[in-house]
């Protein structure tokens, strides 16, 4: 009852924080500043006070990855691993192990240093998103608007909780899908093929995007003043973002001393995240857990077809549904941003096999839409989805986890259904924005 009346008091005070910056007009720039100083101040006093709290995530994880990548050869690594991260992930986990080798700190994933440092990338990334948003904020918004946008992403009650108190890394690939529908947005068309080969190369999850990155092609590539040199163009700078995600694996599937190949590789590590646990909700809050089917296996019938089946048709009628709003939209470049956050959250509410963390990156995507269109409605998403992620991650990881749920509890049957609520709310803002004549 304690951890549900702060959950419920923890959202409140943070819709009313963003009701206070709505409604105050800030006299001067100057006032604007020390606002905006106080909020990254105290941001980073609860990121880094948070991160040293606990272990809880996969701190055991990360410790294990490291002690594999600095002691044994990476060749063979998705072999022996499993279900793991792509690439540019363990990358990371190499030079941190080296790093922390070097200090002497040691990989024991109870060991608060241990757990602090690896939880330090996920927190820079928060911040490099907050600077990627505050500056997309355009110079004629009114100063509350542009601290409202470094409020959401700054103080976020999910993002708090997900980056630094149960150490998890997904702040780190949002960041580069935050990057690439900012590339998208600022017609810099080729640049975002490579963040997106960088965000896909940190989590497979961020595929959820691909629709997008397709619509901003055909929109500024194929139907706008089309010429065959500019299509090649596209088309080999793509090309080339695909070989650095081949690339990538190269040194984990492909032995240079003996010059074999491991037996897994690329589509060991594919396979084995896509097959990840097999139930249609990984206690995930979504229609699965609405409809009772939370830790159900995905194979298990649902009416005349499997949860497998249904989920599979889900995403179909999803990116049809986002292909509609893109033609109905097809001469405002502001509504990409809330397009990929429509197909994240879409797929997080229907779609089997999700876990609450995969919400992660439509928050920091709505936030962007807000920060390029500051309007009532996308604010309103924004802060929907931000109270919708922290209830999510939180009932998943502390009120009710996996080893505790019980179909009779009532609380997961409310938030599963506020989180479908919020991806109706996105889909008629979407709907509904003025469509320039």
């Amino acid at each position: 009852m304690i951890l549900h009346l702060f959950f419920i008091n923890f959202c409140f005070l943070f819709v009313l924080a963003v009701l206070i910056f709505v409604s105050k007009k800030f006299s001067s720039e100057k006032s604007s500043f020390y606002l905006n100083l106080a909020i990254c101040s105290l941001s980073i006093f609860l990121h880094l006070s948070l991160a040293l709290l606990t272990a809880k995530g996969d701190s055991v994880y990360f410790a294990r990855v490291m002690i594999r990548l600095t002691e044994e050869p990476l060749t063979g690594f998705y072999d022996r691993m499993g279900i793991t991260y792509p690439p540019l992930f363990n990358y990371l986990c190499l030079v941190m192990g080296k790093l922390l080798r070097l200090l002497q700190i040691p990989f024991d994933p109870y060991n608060r240093t241990f757990i602090f440092c690896i939880k330090l990338p996920g927190i820079l990334c928060e911040f490099f998103m907050a600077g990627t948003i505050y500056s997309t904020v355009k110079k004629h918004v009114s100063w509350e608007k542009r601290t409202v946008a470094l409020y959401l992403i700054l103080l976020n009650p999910g993002y708090l909780f997900v980056t630094s108190y149960i150490c998890q890394v997904d702040a780190i690939y949002s960041f580069f899908m935050l990057l690439t529908v900012y590339f998208i947005t600022k017609n810099h068309l080729k640049l975002s093929y490579f963040s997106f080969a960088a965000a896909i190369l940190f989590k497979f999850q961020a595929i959820f995007i691909t629709p997008v990155l397709i619509f901003a092609v055909v929109r500024q590539v194929i139907l706008h003043d089309f010429h065959w040199r500019r299509f090649f163009s596209h088309l080999f700078t793509g090309l080339s973002a695909i070989g650095c995600i081949g690339i990538s694996y190269l040194p984990f599937i492909y032995n240079f001393t003996t010059g074999t190949f491991s037996k897994g590789g690329i589509f060991h590590n594919f396979t084995s995240s896509v097959a990840s646990y097999g139930k249609a909700s990984q206690n995930a809050y979504n229609f699965w857990t609405l409809t009772g089917y939370n830790e159900i296996f995905h194979s298990e019938l649902f009416g005349p077809l499997s949860c497998n089946h249904w989920g599979t048709l889900f995403i179909v009628l999803l990116v049809a549904l986002s292909i509609f709003l893109f033609i109905k939209h097809w001469d405002t470049p502001d509504i990409y941003p809330m397009l990929s956050a429509l197909l994240i959250s879409g797929t997080y509410c229907f779609a089997v096999k999700m876990m609450s963390r995969y919400l992660y990156p439509a928050i920091v995507l709505l936030i962007l839409g807000y920060a390029i269109k500051p309007t009532v409605k996308r604010l309103l998403c924004a802060v929907c989805f931000s109270i919708c992620f922290f209830l999510v991650t939180g009932f998943d990881y502390l009120v009710y986890p996996w080893t505790v749920y019980r179909k009779d509890l009532i609380l997961p049957y409310i938030i599963s259904f506020y989180a479908i609520f919020c991806f109706g709310l996105l889909t008629y803002t979407i709907w509904s924005e003025k469509v320039p004549k």
